[in-house]
């Protein structure tokens, strides 16, 4: 991957001024100074990170940062101002700090040597190219990546793991396992893990869900954890005498079809004898595997208990101020005041201002006589119905002409002329919408037979 270049790294300009050395001193000129430093720490950090590095050495930021041929002069200078903030630690002196038997693990396979290479001597401007510096930001993210692949992995469930099954867990995740070892020393360092090295094998304890901080390895760590490996080596073991029973029985089949009966008995035999030993191995796998399940299950049942505990604890704390006595006085206190309101209600209720005390027949009689003028208004200047037969236009009445032989029937001959309508419209306080009215289709007058 590319190192992030900021947008200003093609300003030949600007660059020649970035590249240049440092002052001898930031008081002869602090902007300068200043300039540099805000540009090439976060460019440092930023590549790191970028590139999955914890740690860097001079000679490869020289080496990652050369442009057109040149080589940054001040990297040196950077590197003193960041140890001297703490963006950087001295590998040596990061691993020293550790107060365990890590540092006889040999990170980078180097041999630390604290009175020549210390934080003083870095200070005086003695850099060696090739001393590795860490970074505490990018080592501090690579650790809790770890811790996160740790507890999504069936791994969780072990209490206490090899060192070299951590690395093959996080594989993908480092270049080098030197870059692992820094980690892990960095999750000790925050009290994520804890390391003991017996003879042949490191242990590695990783902190269990829900807790800040892993606790020291103890016996019934070390207990469960010969449980498990002899689980392991009694599974191999189990699964090894199998395929031999398998594999003598299939034997004795061939030989028995091959017309060797000797050599099929002696098969016969030795398959007997790897039944037992399985049965036998079985047997002892189930004995491991009920003991791991009720560690299990005791371990379940503390986290229950302990559980309890805690919540005993918060209800004796929540109620420390609540006793009986005063939880009655208080709901006698709010039944009185509810009974007080509804008391309250019901008074206003009866207390209505401006009340008229009307009798209801009289009331019942205006209402009649209101709707008796709003009737007689109805039917106020309407047209008189004529009496006698309709004339229209001047034409006698007609009757209907009759249908003979299955005649079409000519529906023409029922229109009459229909008289004029009135210019001036009755007076009826109805309202009509003039939609409907233009809409509505006129009705003839049928002549009588």
């Amino acid at each position: 991957m590319a190192p992030p270049y900021p947008a200003d790294w093609d300003d030949d300009e600007r660059m020649s001024f970035l590249f240049s050395a440092f002052k001898a001193t930031r008081d002869v000129n602090s902007a300068d100074w200043d300039s540099k430093m805000t540009f090439w720490m976060p460019l440092i950090l930023q590549h790191a990170k970028a590139q999955g590095m914890v740690s860097v050495t001079l000679r490869q930021l020289q080496s990652h940062f050369t442009r057109k041929g040149s080589t940054p002069l001040g990297l040196a200078t950077v590197i003193q101002e960041m140890l001297r903030r703490g963006c950087l630690y001295q590998e040596s002196d990061f691993v020293s700090r550790i107060s365990s038997g890590w540092v006889s693990w040999g990170v980078r396979q180097i041999v630390i040597k604290p009175l020549q290479w210390t934080l003083s001597t870095i200070l005086g401007g003695q850099i060696n190219p090739d001393e590795p510096f860490v970074i505490l930001d990018a080592l501090k993210e690579q650790a809790e990546l770890v811790v996160k692949k740790y507890q999504s992995s069936p791994l969780s469930s072990t209490s206490l793991l090899l060192d070299d099954e951590v690395y093959a867990l996080c594989k993908d995740q480092f270049l080098e396992r030197s870059t692992f070892n820094l980690v892990l020393l960095q999750l000790q360092r925050d009290k994520k893990i804890c390391v003991l090295q017996r003879p042949g094998e490191k242990l590695v304890k990783f902190v269990q869900g829900g807790r800040t901080q892993v606790t020291p390895i103890g016996e019934s760590d070390l207990g469960i954890y010969e449980l498990q490996k002899s689980q392991k080596l009694l599974s191999l073991r189990v699964q090894k005498a199998s395929e031999e029973s398998d594999r003598l029985k299939e034997e004795a089949i061939s030989f028995k079809r091959a017309g060797n009966k000797q050599q099929a008995l002696r098969c016969m035999r030795r398959r007997k004898l790897s039944e037992r030993r399985l049965s036998e191995l079985q047997n002892k796998l189930d004995t491991v595997q009920s003991i791991l399940e009720r560690i299990s299950i005791a371990e379940t049942d503390r986290m229950v208990v302990s559980a309890y505990e805690m919540g005993v604890t918060a209800l004796r704390t929540s109620l420390k101020d609540v006793s009986l006595e005063k939880t009655e006085n208080l709901v006698d206190q709010i039944q009185e005041f509810c009974d007080l309101q509804d008391d309250v209600s019901e008074t206003l209720a009866r207390a209505v201002p401006g009340d008229i005390d009307v009798d209801a027949d009289e009331l019942e009689r205006e209402l009649n006589e209101i709707l008796q003028e709003t009737h007689t208004e109805i039917y106020t200047d309407l047209p008189d119905v004529p009496l006698g037969p309709i004339r229209a236009g001047g034409i006698s009445p007609q009757r209907l002409p009759t249908v003979q032989n299955n005649e079409a029937f000519d529906m023409s001959q029922l229109y009459v002329n229909l008289p004029d309508v009135p210019i001036t419209a009755p007076k009826i306080p109805i309202t009509v919408t003039p939609e409907r009215n233009r809409d509505a289709p006129r009705t003839p007058y049928l002549l009588p037979q």
